[in-house]
């Protein structure tokens, strides 16, 4: 039986302020999938980057912050992090271990760094991944548009080998096994 747990990976002010729409649509779905694990008892944990002095994500700044319309609550557990993965060097693997978490529903920012590194550690530590689709978010780039980006990550990379993906939907209407 797995017990799980959902990482709210990088959410913060100022990724989300440098969106197109300024995050209201990744946030919109995030609130929706944040709603559900409460409603499922399911743990949520968010995990904050503290890029470094001077870097827009420095400890402490107004960027660093996780995004406002999120509003974690006072028990919920905020994992601090200076690498892109969550489980570098942070308390998040001893976490899960205490409570018996086997399985992560992983969503957040920058789908190509921190969700990827996230995602493939979580894997190689033996847990089983699920990403809610259009719950993970990124920018466009020289290379791809972030749509694409997303994409490629989605269902070339991630699906049937690190992570098993699910729509919003789906997953919204499931009931977990506590």
């Amino acid at each position: 039986m797995e017990k799980t747990a959902c990482l709210i990976v990088d959410v913060q002010q100022a990724l989300t302020d440098a969106l197109p729409d300024q995050g209201d649509e990744l946030t919109e779905r995030l609130v929706k999938l944040i709603t559900w694990c409460h409603n499922q008892m399911v743990p949520v944990l968010y995990v904050r980057h503290d890029g470094g002095e001077g870097d827009e994500l420095e400890q402490g700044s107004d960027g660093w912050q996780i995004d406002r319309r999120l509003r974690p609550r006072a028990e919920e557990v905020i994992i601090e992090k200076s690498y892109c993965s969550a489980f570098l060097e942070t308390d998040l693997e001893s976490w899960c271990s205490e409570q018996g978490i086997t399985q992560l529903i992983v969503a957040g920012m920058q789908t190509e760094f921190c969700i990827d590194a996230t995602i493939q550690s979580a894997f190689e530590r033996g847990y089983q991944v699920l990403v809610p689709q259009g719950c993970c978010a990124t920018y466009d780039n020289e290379y791809l548009s972030a749509q694409q980006m997303e994409e490629l990550f989605e269902q070339k990379i991630w699906q049937g080998r690190y992570a098993q993906l699910f729509s919003l939907e789906s997953l919204l209407s499931q009931q977990v096994k506590k």
